[in-house]
């Protein structure tokens, strides 16, 4: 019993080591990245009118970004409580979106949280030049975080877009930047196996409609296309 319980907590420390020597800029990508998709989720919502289909996401979405927050207050504390600010606007509005007398909900959560996006950035930007010496993440898993964020980042836009028709701009960039920069991100992945053909015919399906129309049935098949290229990408860089 008594090698049990060393074993556990050896097993502890090194988990606990583990999640101190985590990369902080792989840290902030990981939040960017959550951070697009809460905005994916709620735009789908509201676009969606509170189907229970995008209840559902919505709900999951924020109860792992509640755990994300959790997390990290003690890392980045200005970003979770900016990041807190969007949680509790979809908290207190959310419920408007039955009635469908509210169309301002989406412009609304993107007051609090482009400011959001550009919190992490200065500090992604920050953390660089304050931490010249750390270590490196590994060029597989730099190129696959900051691949996730691009697409994140335009599906966000495109769902704010189709959810509203204000043509929300994430980052300062139009979407047909934010589109031509996951193309390019794509055409650097180095592991052209059958995996990435398979992301390549996913994203030339939906890339065209991105930033076009804002009829309901494009960003249903947009969401759904939009999964799969996240496992996709996965899948790639998988070890």
């Amino acid at each position: 019993m008594q090698w049990l319980i060393l074993l556990s907590l050896c097993f502890a420390t090194f988990s606990a080591n583990s999640k101190v020597q985590e990369h902080p800029i792989e840290h902030l990508l990981n939040i960017e990245i959550a951070a697009y998709q809460l905005s994916s989720a709620f735009s789908a919502y509201v676009l969606f009118e509170g189907s229970p289909k995008f209840s559902k996401k919505l709900e999951s979405t924020l109860e792992e970004t509640r755990t994300m927050l959790t997390n990290e207050k003690s890392n980045y504390p200005e970003i979770v409580k900016k990041w807190q600010g969007s949680l509790n606007f979809i908290e207190r509005n959310k419920s408007l979106v039955f009635d469908g007398s509210n169309h301002r909900l989406i412009a609304g959560l993107a007051t609090t949280h482009n400011n959001l996006y550009k919190l992490i950035n200065n500090k992604q930007q920050s953390v660089a030049q304050l931490n010249p010496k750390t270590p490196a993440l590994s060029p597989a898993h730099n190129e696959y975080l900051n691949t996730r964020v691009s697409f994140e980042r335009v599906i966000a836009q495109y769902m704010a877009y189709s959810g509203s028709a204000l043509g929300f701009i994430h980052s300062d960039r139009s979407i047909e930047e934010n589109v031509d920069t996951f193309s390019s991100h794509i055409k650097q992945i180095k592991n052209k196996n059958a995996d990435f053909k398979r992301l390549n015919s996913k994203w030339d399906f939906i890339k065209g409609s991105l930033a076009k129309g804002s009829s309901q049935s494009v960003p249903f098949i947009t969401l759904h296309t939009a999964a799969d290229i996240r496992k996709t990408l996965q899948r790639i860089y998988k070890g």
